[in-house]
């Protein structure tokens, strides 16, 4: 029998240090957000942002191999804590964590979010 699996992600910003997870994942060499001139580092994101983060092939390809790698973790432990990092934790590290998040909540995975950073905003 199965039993239920709990998986927290937190995002956040390495330039303020890591938090206190088990595995981490550094989403910085997406294209940043903050650095194009629709939006700026205090720009909260929205649907354009996401598909801007979201359609980066290299996201996608991001996407396809950290989901089975997370689903393997949660196979060997019930409680797995991921970080999921960029440079100021606001919008890449953001927007990938609530997809991983889409991808993996499940009736058997429970998936909390923490924005580390989102007190910066």
């Amino acid at each position: 029998m199965d039993q239920h699996r709990r998986l927290t992600l937190v995002t956040f910003g390495f330039k303020y240090g890591t938090p206190n997870t088990n595995y981490y994942f550094d989403v910085s060499f997406l294209r940043n957000p903050a650095r194009e001139p629709q939006w700026d580092l205090f720009a909260s994101p929205d649907e354009r942002m996401r598909t801007f983060v979201l359609g980066q092939p290299l996201c996608q390809s991001f996407l396809d191999s950290v989901v089975p790698v997370i689903r393997l973790l949660m196979e060997c432990d019930d409680d797995v804590r991921v970080g999921i990092g960029c440079s100021s934790g606001r919008h890449r590290s953001v927007i990938v964590a609530e997809e991983i998040k889409r991808r993996l909540e499940c009736k058997d995975i429970t998936v909390r979010l923490i924005h580390r950073e989102e007190v910066l905003s």
